[in-house]
């Protein structure tokens, strides 16, 4: 048995993927009322597939090794369910999905979910570049990774390959407030792709993301990055106290890029932009995307070394932080322990 239809969110953890996650799992007794199956282990994925099968087979040009059989992967699963229970709908969503597409994995993740339904779509959610450059510094400086410059095709690399090897529906939308069905992926999410379905219904958890680094914990982080902190400090234990006082110190400034550092990144990825266009008339409808010039970008924003050429802050907090912090990292691990229950 088949099912009549087959969403697939291709999710990424700076458009709320994780919030629509959420809000499926916890609803997934009410949607199974309304014919609509939301397999959980596609998004826990605790095999680690990549695409939601196993990807350590033997490679095709390799005809001298016997070929192994893989391991069940989820649409095998999820097959095996509808021949059970057929049902009407299913929907999977997996927060990694849109990085692991390229040209190589495209092929056979058509093939594999040709299976579970007769049509078949891809949603995407999109985030504009100088918005995820944000959320990327954040994200990557918490878990005290190195910054790294997004790639100026970023979205092309992943949706091109789909656009090309995928047999069935794209469809792609902009994450922003002033688009958004009620400012929620998941309200939108309903809205466009599921609208039979009463929202009312749905069982919705708290959210779950963490406290957004503020513009002085990007400052000190930073900072610490280019040797200007205390390096007799075990940097994972001051990082690791700069993020929880972050979230408790008050007075804290949201991260919001200088005019002309937004400028340069939504410049930097003016070949993403058109491409966008081009393909799929999307011009993402935050300020300054209507006059985008790739050949104008200030490189010293992009590789940045210290948060002041990108975004104001408070100096008096940025200081208190680092006191507060260096003081708490200096003190053995179960006084830190403590404190951080307190």
């Amino acid at each position: 048995m088949t099912a009549d239809e087959l969403l697939i969110h291709i999710g990424h953890r700076y458009t709320d993927a994780v919030l629509l996650q959420d809000t499926l799992i916890a609803s997934r007794k009410v949607l199974s009322d309304s014919d609509i199956y939301f397999p959980k282990f596609a998004s826990e994925n605790r095999e680690k597939f990549m695409l939601g099968y196993e990807t350590k087979m033997v490679a095709p040009s390799d005809t001298s090794a016997p070929q192994s059989l893989p391991k069940p992967d989820h649409w095998d699963r999820i097959a095996s369910r509808l021949n059970a229970l057929p049902c009407q709908t299913v929907v999977v969503s997996n927060r990694h999905y849109f990085k692991q597409l390229t040209p190589q994995t495209v092929a056979h993740f058509d093939a594999m979910t040709s299976f579970i339904a007769g049509n078949k779509k891809i949603v995407a959610y999109l985030r504009a570049p100088d918005a995820y450059f944000v959320q990327l510094l954040q994200h990557r400086l918490s878990h005290n990774r190195d910054m790294i410059a997004p790639s100026r095709t970023r979205i092309k690399e992943r949706i091109a390959p789909l656009s090309q090897g995928w047999s069935g529906a794209i469809s792609l939308a902009v994450f922003s407030e002033t688009v958004l069905t009620q400012n929620s992926i998941v309200d939108d999410f309903f809205a466009h792709h599921l609208p039979r379905f009463d929202k009312q219904r749905l069982l919705r958890p708290r959210s779950s993301a963490r406290h957004p680094l503020s513009a002085e914990a990007i400052a000190l982080l930073v900072d610490r990055q280019h040797g200007r902190l205390d390096d007799t400090i075990d940097p994972d234990v001051l990082v690791r106290q700069i993020i929880h006082l972050d979230a408790r110190l008050a007075g804290a400034t949201p991260v919001v890029l200088h005019p002309h550092a937004a400028r340069s990144l939504r410049n930097w990825a003016a070949p993403d932009l058109a491409w966008l266009h081009q393909q799929y008339g999307i011009v993402f409808p935050e300020h300054g995307y209507l006059d985008v010039d790739g050949d104008d970008v200030d490189l010293s924003v992009i590789h940045f070394t210290d948060a002041a050429q990108i975004c104001a802050y408070d100096r008096d907090r940025k200081d208190a932080l680092y006191e507060k912090a260096r003081a708490r990292a200096r003190m053995p691990r179960l006084a830190q322990r403590l404190l951080t229950i307190w």
